[in-house]
């Protein structure tokens, strides 16, 4: 299988370059628990290094580390201690011979539990705890496409059902509407500079429902 096998410390075209408040809004989660996790803890005593780049107060990820971190921050949350995680992190990534094995396709959570036959193992995890991190990941990992290679490849942060995505290889990973090069944040300012969505819509060449979704993303941002 083919992997990213440079070092995330330096920002890639291609790969999204995410602020910590990007990562809270994209992954609807609570800011200063995501700036705790990243700032404290995900490069120094998680993946040894290589993860993030820039400075403590102004900690960025790549892509592929923003769809890790959610798998972490909800186990992390739910009771795992560091210790499981970083050792089922380690051994999948040696396993899969990938650098990012919390956004590998391998993950998915289907009737198979393929995910399980490795954090089974390597965090004791027992039938109904098994059945909680399934409903508990389940959503989010619905959200994800994935790549020849079962690499995440882009997210849709509202479901697939919505027009919104997460596509590194589109305006540095901001969210945009989907199929064009338009930032989500564009008609949302305008939303918020009191112009109409059908005349954003009209604008830009978007449908309604397109310009809609947009003015969500952010009305609803953690």
């Amino acid at each position: 299988m083919n992997d990213i096998t440079h070092s995330a410390s330096v920002p890639r075209i291609g790969e999204g370059i995410f602020l910590t408040k990007d990562v809270a809004n994209i992954l609807r989660l609570p800011y200063p628990k995501v700036k705790h996790w990243l700032s404290e803890f995900w490069d120094k005593r998680f993946t040894d290094g290589g993860h993030s780049f820039g400075e403590r107060q102004n900690k960025a990820v790549n892509f592929y580390t923003l769809i890790e971190f959610y798998t972490f921050y909800q186990l992390r949350e739910h009771g795992f201690s560091a210790q499981q995680i970083q050792k089922a992190y380690k051994v999948i990534g040696n396993d899969l011979k990938t650098k990012y094995p919390f956004a590998n396709e391998i993950l998915r959570v289907d009737d198979k539990h393929i995910w399980y036959e490795y954090l089974g193992e390597l965090m004791k995890v027992d039938d109904k705890r098994k059945l909680y991190i399934k409903q508990l990941l389940e959503p989010f990992l619905h959200k994800i496409d994935y790549n020849a290679d079962a690499i995440a490849e882009r997210y849709f942060p509202l479901g697939k059902q919505k027009k919104i995505i997460v596509d590194p290889r589109h305006q540095f990973g901001q969210p945009t509407v989907f199929g064009t090069n338009i930032k989500a944040q564009t008609l949302y300012d305008l939303h918020q500079g009191g112009e109409t969505n059908e005349n954003i819509g009209f604008l830009y060449d978007l449908s309604v429902d397109e310009v809609n979704d947009a003015i969500s993303f952010y009305l609803n941002a953690a």
